[in-house]
């Protein structure tokens, strides 16, 4: 009998153990949902690893088929910290959890990985990876999440590519070649106008009779708005950010 107690003991450690494992994590891709194949895992992975090892921040993707009822939102931190998750004493790194049991996605940011991604970056990569996870496109999804995290971190590391330069450029040279073709349409349509040097044709011969004139300044309205200084807010950005939606 007291075998058999020490036997059901060792089985709920173990078992413990293996709850506590996965809440904790570790893995850089866990994919707890069964939502890839083992070749686009792989794929993924090799990305994953890409980025973190040439930005010293830790990119991690987690799916599950439920969190037992805890909060998504309490959970996605949890998660991160126990996974011991992040590289560098500031704990580097961006997570995408999801979850299919009532179909949330959570990004979350910490380190470095929150100064490049803010709460406005993590709105419109969730939002764009979100459109992939609705037509169960997971693969693409975890792929827009990865290319977008590595263009806003590579920006916030190196400064952003030349390439944000170059569209800025391009979108402008096309304005002004438009406003160009716009601007001399409009001044074809007005060939029949010329200049005069006075507005004889369009008075009647006696009608005005100008002794003299002056300019009176009446008033004038000033209107100000306050300009707030980056120096008074308070400094550097937050360690940590999270945010979310529904897919």
């Amino acid at each position: 009998m007291k075998k058999i107690f020490v036997y059901l003991a060792l089985v709920l450690a173990l078992s413990t153990l293996l709850s506590l494992s996965v809440l904790a994590g570790g893995e850089r891709l866990y994919d707890g949902a069964d939502l890839l194949s083992d070749a686009e895992e792989a794929e993924l992975l090799a990305q994953m690893d890409r980025v973190s090892d040439t930005y010293g921040v830790e990119i991690v993707i987690a799916t599950f088929e439920s969190l037992d009822g805890e909060s998504v939102d309490d959970f996605v931190e949890s998660y991160y910290d126990n996974g011991g998750y992040g590289i560098g004493d500031r704990k580097s790194g961006v997570l995408f959890l999801i979850d299919m049991e009532w179909r949330d996605w959570r990004i979350l940011s910490n380190g470095i990985g929150a100064d490049a991604v803010s709460d406005g970056d993590i709105d419109s990569i969730g939002s764009a990876a979100a459109s992939y996870l609705t037509d169960e496109d997971y693969y693409t999804a975890f792929e827009t999440f990865i290319e977008q995290c590595e263009y806003e971190i590579d920006g916030e590391i190196n400064g952003f590519p030349f390439k944000a330069g170059k569209s800025f450029i391009i979108s402008l040279v096309i304005g002004f070649v438009v406003a160009f073709i716009v601007t001399g349409i409009w001044r074809g349509q007005l060939k029949s106008v010329r200049s005069r040097a006075d507005a004889e044709e369009y008075t009647k011969s006696g009608s005005m009779n100008i002794r003299s004139s002056r300019d009176i300044f009446l008033y004038r309205n000033v209107t100000r708005t306050k300009k707030e200084s980056s120096s008074s807010s308070s400094g550097g950005g937050s360690s940590r950010n999270v945010g979310g939606g529904k897919f």
